[in-house]
């Protein structure tokens, strides 16, 4: 019980360590062998164009988002800005790379939300919202590649294929969570409930009633967004279609990078597909950012895509702009932020 009380009280430090822990592993592997003269070398052969157009993918990622949540937010807020909004994006993205299953994006948005003066409610439903949202695209997306490629899937995967089972399971356990929560309400919190009060029998749970008071507002926070999505028909569609074009920003990203650097014997739809297969895969492993995971599902299922001059090139290309440098914008957001809040 003592080590659960320490992780705990330390959990920031325990996710950074964490995450530099893997980050560093991660770049061993990956450099072990390589040369940075070789990554330079090889990135000269991209032409300038196509790799702007990869941090412009990167960057509309958290642009959509940013958008998605002014949507959301501006209900109340008629004065609230797209450059607040592009803040809690950023934020979001940071705290969910350094977090397991990135657990940590959307409680860190709802404070700074907060911070910012809006609503407690508003702020739940809009985040809730675009969890489904998002949880409703990766599922379409895993279960369309299940049905209508599947053969791709076992032939690029190879033995790493148990992993895309494995991420499209947990986001299909997880949606049927959500739904769950928005559907049936009373019966999930009854459930909820008598499982808290189980593990606090095994001692594995202390009593604790303000806990049980953030469950029930937490399943009312649901109910709420049903009831907004029920009532904005037009704005469910704009919203899932706009989360449809942020997820799929970043599977760009590595066709970019082959058409960048000249090659051709491979479709676009094929690199799109396979790119696919590799975000379901990963979304929900509990691995802070999927560092080293996705690295080796990359490397395995996109090796007969790139040559082998080029394969680790593109895979460090790829998960600089897509994953680290959000990550570093993200942080240094975080940072900013936090010195002007602490100024006031």
């Amino acid at each position: 019980m003592k080590i659960f009380t320490f992780f705990k009280k330390h959990k920031r430090f325990v996710n950074g360590l964490l995450f530099l822990t893997i980050a560093i592993l991660t770049g061993y592997t990956i450099f072990n062998g390589y040369s940075l003269a070789d990554l330079l070398n090889n990135m000269r052969n991209i032409s300038l164009f196509w790799l702007l157009l990869c941090i412009v993918a990167a960057l509309l990622f958290i642009i959509v988002e940013s958008f998605i949540l002014w949507i959301l937010l501006k209900q109340k807020d008629k004065k609230l800005s797209i450059f607040r909004c592009l803040k809690y994006a950023f934020i979001g993205y940071f705290y969910s790379g350094i977090t397991p299953s990135a657990t940590g994006g959307q409680p860190f948005q709802l404070y700074y939300m907060r911070k910012d003066g809006n609503s407690t409610a508003i702020s739940t439903v809009a985040l809730l919202s675009m969890a489904l949202f998002y949880k409703l695209i990766m599922v379409f997306m895993g279960v369309a590649l299940l049905f209508f490629w599947s053969n791709g899937i076992i032939e690029y995967l190879n033995v790493y294929v148990w992993v895309y089972y494995l991420g499209l399971t947990l986001n299909i356990l997880i949606l049927f969570v959500i739904l769950a929560f928005m559907i049936i309400p009373e019966k999930t919190k009854f459930i909820i409930h008598k499982l808290e009060q189980l593990l606090i029998r095994f001692k594995l749970l202390k009593v604790n009633h303000c806990r049980s008071e953030k469950i029930d507002l937490f399943i009312a926070g649901y109910k709420d967004s049903v009831d907004f999505l029920f009532q904005n028909k037009f704005k469910m569609g704009a919203l899932t279609l706009l989360t449809f074009i942020q997820r799929s920003s970043l599977l760009f990203i590595p066709v970019f990078i082959y058409f960048g650097l000249s090659l051709k014997n491979t479709s676009l739809l094929t690199i799109l597909c396979i790119q696919a297969v590799i975000y379901v895969a990963v979304d929900m492993l509990p691995i802070p950012g999927a560092q080293g995971i996705t690295e080796l599902i990359y490397i395995s299922a996109l090796g007969s895509i790139f040559t082998e001059q080029y394969l680790t090139t593109s895979m460090i290309i790829t998960r600089s702009v897509s994953f680290y440098l959000i990550l570093l914008i993200g942080m240094m957001v975080v940072l900013i932020n936090g010195k002007f809040i602490s100024k006031k």
